[in-house]
């Protein structure tokens, strides 16, 4: 509010005119305030454990790659843990192989590999085994699947995110939602 006088003496308050840019900065705030409560809607939990990952028929192209795909593979199970389960449950997940989608070849111009991605039998297949328990520690869902992709080089990958597998995490998110959203909201 901007204050100012009229000649004769009187006080007129004014709104001060408002930059675009601090509307945009009060409608992120909103809109960011609206999802955080969202999210504490639900906001389960999830511990992911990777047996011999050594032995994974393929998690990466060096043991640096294995390592950072691993940790972003587990992160993202432990976000969308966070986005589907509600706060009373615990999911452990022990995944025991990984697939990734593409294979790998020996670049023909550099002493690289590279992987390559023709959507043919190059499909991601990641194996797991789960148990989903509520908050007394009752057992609710188990299971052993390999969660695969027949499709994954349909269509365009929804995820923007620098840290790639958006073939490995959009076949994440629907199993996820098939297995412990759908199936609670239809039992």
């Amino acid at each position: 509010m901007r204050a100012t006088s009229t000649p004769g003496g009187a006080m007129r308050l004014a709104a001060a005119p408002v930059h675009p840019m601090r509307i945009a900065a009060l409608s992120l705030l909103f809109v960011g305030a609206a999802l955080l409560a969202t999210t504490a809607a639900h906001a389960g939990s999830v511990e992911v454990q990777f047996a011999a990952a050594e032995k994974f028929v393929d998690a990466g192209t060096s043991q640096w790659e294995e390592k950072e795909n691993l940790r972003v593979l587990g992160s993202y199970l432990q976000v969308l843990g966070q986005k589907y389960l509600p706060a009373d449950q615990r999911l452990k997940i022990e995944v025991t192989d990984v697939d990734l989608a593409g294979s790998v070849q020996m670049s023909r111009r550099e002493a690289t590999l590279i992987r390559t991605v023709k959507g043919r039998t190059d499909y991601p297949r990641i194996t797991v085994r789960y148990t989903l328990q509520d908050a007394r520690g009752q057992q609710l869902a188990s299971g052993e699947e390999a969660i695969v992709d027949l499709d994954y080089a349909h269509g365009l990958p929804r995820m923007r995110d620098s840290s790639g597998l958006v073939y490995e995490k959009r076949m994440l998110d629907k199993w996820f939602r098939q297995r412990f959203v759908d199936q609670q909201a239809a039992g």
